[in-house]
């Protein structure tokens, strides 16, 4: 193998002069389209031919010398080259590249090589009824692995089996007789294909807990909430939200997905995915294309890790229709198989009323990763009660410092009190602006107590159990959204035609069809100026509690988080909970 084409002095002229006719001919440089190449983990040697002008006599060729995995001959008087990689016994995907130069061509050859990295399983948490089941988990990467096998701990495998066979790791266990869940860990090893290196991946099998009183109950129509309430009287005994399911390699959907609820907490490590409504067969998120789904994907399991707004676990569900009735026997173990005896519940919409002196708001909810937001911007006219509900002044019409200033407006009236039946469309479409120092009800940032960039303005305008979010939480729903340019997922329409009908305004390339239910709509906002500025492309902006200087604070809209947004304007606020619905700790 060789880096380079000639060692001789005599045959480096003659590729020289023959550069150098080849310039006299045409000064003008050519790049031709990438040739690119993916290897498997394993060494590999593959012949690609090039389509240049001269044979490989006349190459210059280049590659980067700290990529010793990757090597290069040609083959002489040919238009062909041999291109090798070595084994990748590294736990990372690895990439390089090869320049050819022929006269006034260029030839770029991209390579990419797999690794065989470790066990990779479809998830490593996994939930199953009291009333015990047969569960099934895939081991994804199978082709670079040998001698896979399963063990169960021997304290364990009274109640749990498991084995393997191909890519399948089945999970067998029995009724829990106990007013106590179990669970049990089992150790999956396997050998990697190439070096023999001996690799291992865990799962942690959960069994509910016995002795607790079955339910039934019908999953909603979603129309006044994104989240709604199982209930057994005055007790809450489930949650069934609407939500956007999204972890790189495993789930990009909008589905419908219940959680057990005990003693007002909602676990939501095991989530039943009763349906999914939409769903996008990229996993890697590079396309923007969801439709109902075809096929049996009804029926699995999901569960967050709280502690980072992760989607930690996903298991696909193998019903072909999406299931309407939903059997709960215990705190896991859901789904459409009938349980005698199950107590039937009542589903109620999950809802924020708000009453403010002679105000009362109501605003739906919605779940996005484990956060849960106000479905609306907020709307109200008073400050809380941490205020004793205290009018916020309106119609502030004069310079920017009064702007800045505690205050309200509707998109495109100063007057936030204004009955003209545009306001009031507009503000039944948009909630209210408000400035920055309004979310505490500061005449001044001194008076707010801040002075350092990242600083809170203390939230005395969100309903109680939810407050205006932070920066950080932004990019958390950001991240949440699949990053830089997701933050369209938080769209719905956000336009209207002369008769007031939705009409859909897309980002390019994607559909406006709301997949996470954010309801983003076109509200606008009032300039530092006074002047109003439309929702455009952008369909509106949010303030964040992050304070970052005297006169500029933190943001997010439909496209990104911003800093040092003008305080003095107005913009909308949606809310974030604060303990209006608890989660439990995992």
């Amino acid at each position: 193998m060789k880096k380079y084409l000639y060692r001789t002095l005599i045959v480096l002229c003659f590729a020289l002069v023959g550069f150098s006719c080849e310039k006299e001919e045409s000064d003008e440089e050519v790049m031709l389209d990438d040739v690119t190449l993916n290897f498997a983990p394993a060494k590999k040697s593959v012949q690609v031919d090039l389509p240049l002008d001269r044979i490989s006599n006349y190459w210059h060729i280049y590659a980067p010398s700290e990529d010793s995995w990757l090597q290069y001959e040609v083959i002489p008087g040919r238009k062909s080259m041999y291109v090798v990689v070595d084994g990748n016994l590294t736990d990372d995907v690895r990439s390089s590249y090869i320049m050819v130069r022929s006269g006034r061509q260029t030839q770029r050859i991209r390579v990419a090589q797999d690794t065989e990295g470790g066990i990779s399983l479809s998830s490593d948490y996994l939930p199953v009824r009291y009333l015990g089941a047969s569960s099934t988990l895939t081991i994804l990467n199978t082709e670079f692995l040998t001698d896979l096998s399963v063990s169960v701990e021997d304290t364990e495998k009274e109640w749990c089996s498991a084995l393997v066979d191909g890519d399948q790791l089945f999970v067998n266990t029995r009724f829990n007789d106990r007013t106590e869940a179990r669970s049990a860990l089992l150790t999956v090893t396997g050998k990697r294909a190439i070096t023999g290196e001996t690799r291992t991946a865990f799962v942690t099998v959960y069994q509910g807990k016995g002795g607790m009183t079955p339910y039934v109950f019908e999953i909603p129509d979603f129309s006044e909430s994104q989240v709604y309430k199982v209930m057994d009287g005055q007790k809450q005994v489930a949650q069934i939200t609407r939500e956007f399911l999204r972890a790189k390699g495993k789930i990009n959907a909008q589905a419908v997905v219940v959680y057990p609820v005990e003693n007002d907490e909602v676990d939501l490590s095991m989530g039943y995915v009763a349906q999914i409504v939409l769903a996008n067969s990229d996993l890697d998120d590079a396309t923007y294309v969801y439709a109902a789904p075809t096929g049996a994907v009804h029926g699995g399991t999901v569960s967050f890790n709280a502690a980072d707004n992760t989607l930690s676990g996903y298991i696909a569900g193998t019903l072909a229709e999406p299931v309407t009735k939903v059997y709960m026997p215990g705190d896991v173990g859901m789904g459409p198989e009938e349980v005698v005896g199950s107590k039937e519940a009542t589903v109620v919409a999950h809802v924020i009323t708000d009453v403010r002196k002679d105000e009362t708001n109501v605003y739906p909810i919605v779940k996005i990763g484990t956060q849960y937001w106000m479905g609306k911007h907020l709307n109200t006219v008073y400050y809380n009660k941490n205020k004793n509900f205290e009018a916020i002044p309106t119609n502030v019409t004069t310079n920017e410092t009064d702007r800045r200033k505690p205050n309200y407006c509707i998109f495109n009236y100063n007057n936030g009190a204004s009955t003209e039946p545009a306001a009031v469309t507009n503000r039944e479409r948009f909630g209210l602006l408000y400035p920055y120092l309004t979310i505490g009800g500061f005449e001044t940032v001194a008076d707010a107590g801040l002075s350092n960039a990242e600083d809170l303005i203390a939230d005395n305008l969100s309903p109680e159990g939810w407050i205006v979010p932070t920066k950080d939480e932004a990019n958390s729903l950001k991240t949440y959204l699949g990053g830089n340019g997701c933050m369209g997922r938080l769209r719905c329409f956000i336009d209207y035609d002369t008769e007031g009908q939705p009409q859909v305004f897309p980002t390019a390339g994607r559909q406006d069809d709301n997949i996470s239910g954010f309801n983003a709509p076109r509200s606008g906002y009032r300039s530092n100026t006074g002047s109003w500025t439309s929702g455009a492309e952008n369909g509106c902006w949010m303030w964040t509690r992050s304070y970052q200087n005297a006169t500029g604070s933190s943001m997010f809209h439909v496209i990104d988080v911003q800093t040092s947004q003008n305080s003095a304007r107005s913009m909308s606020i949606r809310s974030l909970n604060d303990g209006g619905i608890k989660i439990k700790a995992q």
